[in-house]
């Protein structure tokens, strides 16, 4: 009875995952765009741009040395492997997980690099949880 639920339970994980990515790709180049100067939004941009580097000026670590630019590229690169990750799930490709995997190790990176931890941290274990169930879920259709 439950395996007959599993497979759109975790279709429905992978479009949210992919949704996440797709937004964490589009901020992110935004945000790299905004901080380079190649344009320049007003409103929401701009405050995210000043708490970004007002939050890496004041972090108690920053192990990496990430700056505004890298931040926001490390940023991207967790929306691709996300975003990646989430098709291949849905293609029911092993490596797909892999790759859900990887975000979620960065995701973690990066409380432990700036030293400090914040409500995203239960996004992280959100999506760790639902990582969970599509572990889960691919066990159960082998």
């Amino acid at each position: 009875m439950l395996r007959k639920f599993m497979r759109p339970l975790a279709i429905i994980i992978c479009l949210l995952f992919l949704a996440s990515g797709l937004v964490r790709i589009g901020v992110s180049i935004l945000m790299i765009g905004q901080a380079s100067g190649w344009w320049m939004f007003a409103g929401e941009a701009v405050e995210a741009l000043s708490g970004t580097q007002r939050f890496i000026a004041e972090a108690p670590l920053n192990l990496v040395g990430f700056t505004p630019l890298t931040y926001f590229g490390f940023i991207a690169f967790m929306g691709v492997t996300i975003s990646l990750g989430a098709l291949g799930q849905i293609w029911r490709k092993r490596w797909g997980l892999v790759l859900i995997g990887i975000y979620l190790l960065s995701h973690g990176f990066l409380f432990a690099n700036f030293g400090t931890v914040n409500p995203k941290i239960l996004l992280l274990a959100l999506a760790a949880a639902m990582a969970g169930v599509l572990a889960w879920a691919n066990r159960q259709e082998n």
